[in-house]
């Protein structure tokens, strides 16, 4: 028994490699396979789903610092410097997006391997392999509370330059993570702001996106009239 099971390891460990060839348009043709795949993706961010209210809110445990649940834009060479707008160096300035959150539910996306079939430059008929997406609109994509809740700018409380890496030890030294809140004594404000971070707009959506439709996605070479 152990005779055979050396002779097989060692034919085994003996047999010669084969390398792998690339195929053509012509031999894709002829390989068969299973059909496709349905493929779903869900994206939560900062989101929970609220039972009471029936629907997706912020998530007050995720985002209780709220400084932490934000997205900062920080745009080349704009710096304030002695009150004044500087392109050089200064205090950096921040579009600062506060409350981001949303969730989107993407039920079916078709992948499949089909044949393309198209009209060469030259005027001939060809097949190319190509991998296919497709959405089905009894399949709507689902989109709740998708936005953020203000929009804000933010300074930096030290100075940097362009082209030059400076930070601060303390956090609420960055533009981009300052807290500030309306309270009963802010204007302008009404009683529906109290509570909240302040900004000048807030952007918040709700709905259905139903799509009906395919990608298609090949190798590309100069016989394709749009390569």
């Amino acid at each position: 028994m152990k005779k055979a099971l050396f002779l097989l390891l060692a034919s085994t460990l003996l047999s010669p490699a084969y390398a792998m060839d690339a195929l053509s348009d012509e031999d894709l043709k002829m390989v068969q396979g299973q059909s496709g795949a349905d493929l779903s993706l869900k994206l939560s961010l900062n989101q929970k789903y609220d039972e009471t209210k029936g629907k997706y809110v912020l998530d007050d445990v995720l985002c209780k610092d709220v400084e932490y649940c934000r997205l900062a834009v920080s745009v080349n060479n704009r710096y304030i410097k002695n009150g004044q707008a500087s392109s050089s160096d200064g205090n950096k300035l921040w579009l600062v997006f506060k409350g981001i959150q949303g969730t989107i539910n993407i039920e079916k996306i078709g992948l499949d391997g089909v044949d393309l079939s198209y009209k060469a430059k030259g005027g001939a008929e060809k097949i190319k392999a190509a991998m296919q997406l497709s959405f089905d609109a009894t399949k709507a994509i689902q989109i709740r509370n998708f936005g953020f809740d203000a929009l804000a700018f933010g300074q930096d409380k030290f100075s940097s330059s362009a082209g030059t890496e400076v930070g601060s030890s303390v956090a609420a030294d960055y533009g981009y993570l300052q807290v500030k809140k309306y309270d009963a004594t802010n204007a302008p404000g009404s009683v529906y702001d109290h509570g909240r971070e302040t900004g000048f707009m807030g952007v918040q959506m709700n709905g259905n996106l139903a799509l009906q439709g395919k990608v298609m996605v090949f190798g590309c070479d100069a016989t394709h009239p749009r390569c």
